[in-house]
């Protein structure tokens, strides 16, 4: 067993393999050493050779190819599935295309995110570096074999149907460009949580040493010295605080209208999907439809509600931070009242927020926006195929 071990790969090549992943999808359109995770310095041109062109060829090539056999792509049966069908395939389509635009388009805004965090990880401890990489590997690794899973269960039932497997074979493509985008983000609410977490414990760190100097004879040299140490360390936090709003800024910025898309794309997803199961469930004998459409259920939830989980997370250690900070004894010192007032004055007004381009917050409240929508679709399209009759079908 000790001989195995050392073969294994550790958590930061798993880490290095999960971004060349994501730099094979087109989502770092700039130099980028996945090894060290960090920007390497290029010329404009070598700049451009890196924008996601072959990506986007590829699924400008799958495009062409379904629109010229879309009669055979999109045959169900019925014409309201079909057209279901083409209302998902669409919206997903557009969404990657939608999210390529915006990745070039926001590359200048990535590249400093990259930045920002290069400054902000230089303090980060190590037990809590180490803590982020096993927890989103697990998030990263685990979510991908799942989905392998359920995928090759739905590509076996398809199997003896072209059509059927064609269809499932491109939506999968799809899918699998959107979710690794959730992931990606996933990963920069992570790390902003990581040091989130830091700056939580920094200032309870400084709590426990304010304490500590209450105690000190105001006269000696050790009352002077912790002082100004403590007034340091406070200052210090408190530029902390803003570089990590800025972090947070950069995020929403970088993935805001992507992520717009991105969610879209899942709410139809999920409504076609369910409409499907409905369809199914009332016209359908044979229990693959069914079994199809759950499985295609699953890794779109289980990826909105990991992202959305991170996010809440996130946020409740950015809410924290308020109460440690009045947990600092000031005494009746006018300078520590004064800088912590304009720390908890900088936490107020720039409170860290997870948003796309301030159309919705991404946290727990996007799902009850989900479930109206879903509902709304379902009552109509439902609302249309009440005049179906089984003959209609079996006459198709």
């Amino acid at each position: 067993m000790n001989l195995v071990l050392p073969l294994l790969p550790n958590g930061q090549q798993l880490l290095s393999v999960a971004f060349g992943i994501f730099k094979c999808f087109g989502f770092i359109p700039f130099p980028f050493d996945c090894c060290t995770f960090a920007l390497t310095p290029s010329s404009n041109v070598r700049s451009l050779l890196h924008l996601p062109i072959l990506q986007v060829s590829f699924y400008l090539t799958l495009f062409c190819i379904i629109m010229s056999n879309r009669v055979n792509f999109f045959f169900t049966g019925l014409q309201i599935l079909s057209l279901n069908d083409i209302i998902k395939y669409g919206t997903l389509t557009l969404s990657v295309f939608a999210i390529f635009i915006d990745t070039v388009l926001q590359r200048n805004t990535h590249r400093l995110m990259w930045e920002k965090i290069a400054l902000i990880r230089l303090s980060a401890r190590k037990v809590y570096v180490e803590r982020f990489t096993r927890y989103y590997l697990w998030k990263f690794y685990g979510y991908l074999a799942v989905c392998a899973f359920l995928e090759a269960q739905v590509l076996y039932l398809a199997w003896d149907d072209p059509s059927d497997l064609a269809y499932w074979l491109v939506i999968m493509i799809l899918h699998a460009f959107l979710r690794l985008r959730h992931l990606f983000h996933m990963f920069f609410i992570d790390t902003l949580k990581i040091h989130l977490q830091k700056l939580h414990h920094d200032l309870v760190d400084a709590g426990e040493y304010m304490a500590d100097l209450v105690e000190q004879p105001q006269d000696t040299a050790v009352f002077r010295a912790m002082y100004a140490q403590s007034v340091d360390r406070l200052l210090y936090l408190k530029s902390v605080y803003g570089q990590l709003w800025e972090l947070s800024d950069c995020i929403n910025r970088n993935f805001g209208w992507s992520q717009i898309c991105n969610f879209t794309g899942n709410f139809v997803q999920l409504s076609c999907d369910l409409y499907w199961l409905y369809m199914s469930m009332k016209w359908f004998e044979a229990t693959q439809y069914k079994v199809v459409i759950v499985i295609t259920l699953l890794p779109s939830t289980s990826i909105i509600v990991l992202l959305l989980s991170s996010a809440e997370s996130c946020l409740g250690v950015a809410a924290s931070l308020q109460s440690a900070l009045l947990d600092i004894p000031m005494g009746n010192d006018s300078t520590f009242r004064k800088i912590i007032y304009r720390f908890g004055l900088q936490i107020a007004q720039q409170r860290i927020r997870l948003t796309a381009h301030g159309l919705f917050e991404i946290n727990y409240s996007l799902l009850k926006m989900f479930g109206t929508g879903i509902t709304t679709y379902m009552i109509i399209f439902i609302t249309f195929s009440n005049d179906i009759k089984l003959e209609d079908i079996d006459d198709e």
